[in-house]
């Protein structure tokens, strides 16, 4: 597809380009949306830079302990920063422990912030589906639809693109939904569109790694949508029952014996 894109007489990688977009741009967004919450703009970026950055480091670090076999022989390429020598999970650990230390020394509202966040995710995750699609990626199974790309003279779903359109689709519904008084909420609903997104794209992805029988990002993003309307459905009764519960026998005490300023 497209590995490289080209910039007059410079010719750039996709993916890391794209990835470094992808950073800007969510927190970017991020940023933004965290003003709804009572965020400061910079507390937003600072955090969520200090989380990219100690991810990234992590991943690579972790990468070279790994396989230091072969960065022994050619030290090199210690430096060379290919999308394969990183390691997830680790990365995303130390992300989240390098942000939840900045919460705690600014002493910020982990919820508002993680909320705020959650709006820069799904900019950038849809950033990243359209990387996958022009790198090749995610590839899609074989469509007749109007919709659909040719991959190597076959015509596919481009089941990325699915991904990309999703994650902003459910962006713009997180952003109109928010409520300022109530992040956890919007945590939730971003998490629940954002898993179905990934269970209901991925069904059209012909390169889908699998777990046992079902596919595993498929898997995920049920997971997640479920955890989520489970979490969505347990606040949501708590504010019913909280609303529609009688007031407490002091507050109605403290009210009747306040005199009443209409006479005097």
């Amino acid at each position: 597809m497209y590995s490289s894109l080209p910039f007059g007489p410079v010719t750039l990688p996709t993916g890391p380009i794209i990835a470094l977009l992808a950073i800007f741009l969510g927190l970017e967004t991020a940023s933004r949306f965290g003003r709804r919450l009572g965020l400061r703009v910079d507390d937003v970026w600072n955090a969520g830079l200090l989380a990219v950055l100690a991810g990234l480091i992590v991943a690579r670090l972790w990468n070279v302990i790994q396989f230091w076999y072969v960065y022994a022989a050619e030290p090199a390429l210690i430096f060379s920063l290919r999308p394969s020598g990183f390691v997830f999970w680790p990365g995303l650990a130390a992300a989240l422990i390098a942000g939840y230390a900045y919460l705690l020394r600014q002493a910020l509202h982990p919820v508002r912030m993680l909320a705020a966040l959650s709006a820069g995710l799904l900019t950038a995750a849809g950033l990243l589906a359209v990387s996958d699609y022009l790198t090749g990626a995610i590839t899609g199974l074989p469509s007749d639809l109007p919709w659909a790309r040719p991959y190597y003279g076959e015509m596919q779903h481009p089941a990325a693109l699915y991904r990309a359109v999703g994650f902003w689709t459910a962006l713009v519904i997180v952003w109109l939904t928010a409520r300022p008084e109530r992040p956890g909420r919007t945590i939730g609903i971003a998490v629940l569109l954002g898993g179905l997104v990934v269970l209901v794209a991925d069904a059209f992805a012909a390169n889908a790694a699998v777990a046992g029988m079902f596919r595993r990002d498929q898997l995920l993003g049920f997971g997640l949508a479920l955890v989520a309307a489970v979490g969505l459905a347990w606040t949501e009764q708590r504010a019913a029952a909280a609303a529609s519960a009688p007031p407490l026998e002091s507050d109605t005490a403290s009210v009747a014996s306040m005199p009443d300023t209409a006479e005097h």
